[in-house]
């Protein structure tokens, strides 16, 4: 996938501390064609030091030309190396996600639980599109328990692999892609998002004609109100393809002398 956008897209990306940690562990990097979000783990030594590694080694990578799993297997290997040769950063460790795009198309790739949704304006739907590298993903799959159930389970924040795991050589980097649609939006955030606002409640948001920094804000307020219990970091980024005018809007714009071809 190439690096170049022919048609510039709005994205505005974001993160906040939230209302309990003292500390932003989380880190996120945007600039047109390429977007990450990494979270540093809670409870973990030095995360925001694995988080922040975690996008520099992506985007050295990236800017070399190489694939966004290459890319996020690297980052796992510097985290890993700076962790083993650094007593006060043993154990650190952080999820990631990241986008690339063209004009036509874009790739996420992901470790762990930070999310990437897909805001359909034709659909007028959310849907999430990654799926989470955790504990109650693999016990919803083996029908050990619902998906109501995992919400409120003791065990729903364990996830299954992360970047700097020792316990991992290499780590397991899902990957989709898809053709860019008018109109469409992706929502890539860490989880102190989503433990606060529900799906239904992002939706809510998307679904506005706010523009995508106003729906950032929006986002972040709302888990900070329903707790703000870890940090919430937020990028959106829009589809780069433009909405096709109709004939009966174009002569409507003609007339109110707004139409550009």
């Amino acid at each position: 996938m190439g690096q170049e956008i022919e048609n510039s897209c709005q994205y505005t990306a974001a993160s906040d501390v939230g209302c309990v940690r003292e500390l932003n562990e989380d880190s996120v990097f945007a600039k047109p064609g390429l977007w990450i979000v990494a979270d540093g783990m809670g409870g973990h030594a030095c995360g925001e030091v694995a988080s922040a590694l975690a996008i520099e080694q992506i985007v050295e990578h990236y800017e070399k030309n190489e694939s966004l799993d290459n890319a996020i297997q690297s980052a796992h290997a510097r985290i890993t190396e700076a962790g083993k040769s650094n007593n006060a950063q043993s154990g650190m460790g952080t999820t990631v996600i990241a986008m690339i795009c063209d004009s036509e198309h874009y790739q996420i790739g992901w470790v762990g639980d930070s999310r990437a949704y897909l805001w359909d304006p034709k659909s007028l739907k959310l849907s999430q599109i990654s799926e989470d590298h955790s504990l109650m993903v693999r016990l919803i799959h083996a029908g050990l328990i619902s998906e109501q159930d995992a919400q409120t389970h003791p065990q729903r924040h364990m996830i299954t692999q992360c970047l700097g795991s020792t316990e991992i050589e290499q780590v397991k980097v899902d990957t989709l892609q898809a053709d860019w649609e008018a109109g469409q939006q992706i929502l890539l955030c860490s989880d102190g998002l989503t433990d606060e606002a529900t799906d239904k409640m992002i939706e809510q948001i998307m679904a506005t004609h706010l523009s995508v920094e106003e729906k950032s804000a929006a986002l972040i307020k709302t888990a900070k109100q329903s707790g703000g219990r870890d940090n919430i970091s937020v990028i959106i980024i829009e589809s780069p393809k433009q909405k096709q005018h109709s004939f009966i809007d174009k002569i409507k714009s003609l007339f109110s002398g707004n139409y550009s071809a």
